[in-house]
């Protein structure tokens, strides 16, 4: 699950161990009793060093993180702003999930400092938005392929940006609100970002299918609409998709089995991956160019090469004889 309900399951850990330690206080008659608690309280001493060793990586983790992702959301919506000008409708999906994952980068260094409900439910709300963003990025381009006419006089840029808005707006249905503050349970933010998947899967599917009977696209066309849609789907599978299904089973096991170490550990490392999310979503925007060939070349390393390609050129024709 997001950060949303870190501090909820925080608190149902301390609740179980504080169960734990009053049988363990009951049952000093049996000797059988005492191991057994001995075993559960030794349990309970590494998941609490686990904590507070998770605390710290976590600080260093994100912070280190933002010192990368944040410059690079910020330069690429910059970039995103001038496709707008070509009236590209996908660059507008695109400039809102950059919003949204900036919007994760800084609640999550603000909760390094101050864990709040508040910053945990606004992360978590970001997060939803992004997914749907990304399933409206991923149907945009299976809409190209597979029907082009209908794509080309219906997709507009107010379009764009009203479906855009609404999207905004999708994660107060699977959340519980409560003035002034916003909730998400385990389950219902499992499923709202399991929702989109589906989508995605079937988009790419029928966009690979379709990229064979597009004639008016060219190769090099057909190529970024797949890579957009493979970015896409990669994207969610392995980074939303593991925090989702462990949030999941957070709602479906028993807590025994969620105060685990192994399930902890399992719970933190799909979170890390979730932070990630923002700098694979800035990868978009190579696959929103129509120059994306012509961003490796363009460095320095390469236009030395390119250069001595162009003087050995110019060399040949200067040779030649002129008829």
């Amino acid at each position: 699950m997001t950060d949303c309900n870190i501090t909820n399951n925080q608190s149902d850990i301390m609740t179980d161990y504080n169960i734990t330690n009053n049988q363990s206080d009951r049952s000093n008659d049996s000797h059988s009793s005492k191991e057994l608690f001995g075993l559960e309280r030794q349990e309970m001493e590494l998941s609490w060093s686990f904590w507070h060793k998770k605390s710290f990586a976590r600080s260093v983790f994100v912070w280190t993180l933002s010192v990368v992702e944040i410059p690079i959301m910020l330069l690429t919506l910059y970039a995103m702003c001038f496709l707008i000008k070509s009236r590209r409708a996908a660059s507008v999906f695109v400039i809102h999930l950059i919003l949204s994952d900036l919007i994760q980068m800084i609640c999550l260094i603000l909760l390094t400092r101050d864990r709040t409900l508040m910053l945990l439910s606004a992360h978590g709300y970001s997060v939803t938005v992004g997914v749907y963003l990304m399933a409206c990025v991923a149907f945009e381009r299976y809409l190209l392929v597979s029907h082009p006419i209908w794509f080309k006089t219906h997709q507009t840029l107010k379009s764009s940006c009203l479906i855009s808005l609404l999207i905004w707006f999708v994660p107060l249905i699977f959340a519980t609100i409560r003035p002034p503050h916003l909730y998400f349970h385990y389950l219902w933010w499992s499923v709202a970002t399991l929702i989109p998947y589906p989508v995605i899967i079937l988009c790419f599917v029928g966009t690979w299918r379709g990229l064979s009977h597009a004639i008016s696209l060219t190769s090099h066309k057909r190529r970024m609409i797949l890579g957009t849609l493979f970015l896409v789907l990669l994207s969610y599978t392995f980074i939303i998709l593991p925090i989702s299904v462990v949030c999941f089973l957070i709602q479906i096991t028993h807590y025994e089995f969620r105060r685990t170490l192994s399930f902890l550990k399992v719970y933190r490392f799909a979170e890390c991956l979730l932070y990630l999310n923002p700098l694979a979503d800035c990868l978009l925007y190579l696959f929103m160019r129509t120059d994306a060939a012509d961003v490796l070349p363009s460095l320095h390393c390469c236009r030395r090469s390119d250069t001595h390609q162009i003087s050995v050129r110019y060399t040949t024709r200067t040779t030649q004889p002129s008829s």
